[in-house]
């Protein structure tokens, strides 16, 4: 049994008989780091909320199950039960999600109050150690400071501490450097692997970045059009993959792509895959929906085109 699994999750916009993400299975394992990859509109970060029950205003999950322990924590009425202390989120764009008319201190106190039973004067308290835990210099004098006062990256180092706080079992970490330089970049990867190591939790890492996957991830899942294409070891990733879609990511970094595959936007009508309108191998067999199934021990593939698959 897995530490996290999400099965079948699907998810709708109101009004449209076409959902946005499809029959999404991925799973994580403790002390693992999953990847989630794809383009932006690929369906990660809608996967990601789906999992928190933070879907935006009238967008349901219409089906699946997400389960910590093999206990289902979807509702009936579609939204989830996070099990306080159970899942914790890190967003993009941290100056953005931290309150402006708060000190971080008090912030990452408040996240510690909701979790434990401590007075204000004892959260307080373990939030500037637990600031200093995340590698901030200076933690009682960052603790009285406002996000506007703080660099992008000591943000982000403070967007980990109050999601850490709690001591997740899992948590999902939304391109977590997304606008830092690279110095930083390798700092907070680091900080995450290092948590990962000394708290035991499961992580699933959101990113386009197929350079950070090979630095951070364990696994991977590869998403075009909220549907899961592939998902394998992440150091087979490179030369092991099978999925075109996956291959032409691989590509489009050390070449200019074919323009028969170029991006033309993602067919969300699309009864089969999603990929096929752009995909130089799609057949016929691939106007019905492709389900994930395993090639290998350790090898998940949605694709009618690849030969070890439904022979």
């Amino acid at each position: 049994m897995s530490l996290f699994e999400a099965t079948g999750l699907t998810v709708g916009v109101s009004g449209s008989p076409y959902p946005i993400l499809r029959d999404v299975d991925f799973s994580v394992e403790p002390g693992e780091i999953l990847a989630l990859v794809g383009e932006s509109g690929s369906g990660k970060t809608m996967a990601a909320l789906a999992v928190m029950g933070l879907l935006p205003h009238g967008v349901t999950k219409t089906a699946g199950e997400v389960r910590i322990d093999g206990r289902n924590l979807a509702r009936p009425d579609g939204s989830i039960d996070r099990q306080v202390g159970q899942i914790s989120m890190i967003f993009q764009q941290p100056v953005g999600a931290l309150n402006p008319t708060m000190r971080v201190g008090n912030q990452v106190a408040r996240a510690i109050q909701i979790n434990q039973e401590l007075d204000r004067s004892a959260a307080l308290e373990a939030a500037i150690e637990m600031i200093g835990y995340v590698g901030i210099p200076g933690p009682e004098r960052v603790a009285k400071s406002y996000p506007h006062q703080l660099s992008g990256g000591m943000c982000q180092r403070i967007m980990i501490a109050m999601a850490v706080s709690c001591r997740p079992r899992l948590l999902i970490a939304d391109e977590p450097t997304t606008a830092l330089d690279v110095t930083v970049q390798a700092q907070i990867f680091e900080l995450i692997k290092s948590l990962v190591a000394e708290i035991g939790c499961g992580v699933v890492f959101i990113t386009h970045d197929l350079g950070a996957v090979v630095e951070m991830a364990d696994r991977v899942a590869v998403m075009y059009g909220g549907q899961v294409m592939e998902e394998l070891h992440a150091d087979r990733l490179l030369d092991g993959s099978k999925h075109p879609y996956t291959r032409y990511l691989l590509e489009s970094i050390v070449r200019e792509v074919d323009h028969r595959v170029e991006d033309i936007g993602v067919d969300f009508t699309l009864r089969g895959c999603r990929f096929s309108h752009r995909c130089l191998l799609a057949h016929s067999r691939c106007n019905d929906f492709p389900t994930l199934e395993w090639i290998a021990h350790d090898h998940r593939l949605s694709c009618f085109a690849h030969p070890l698959d439904r022979s």
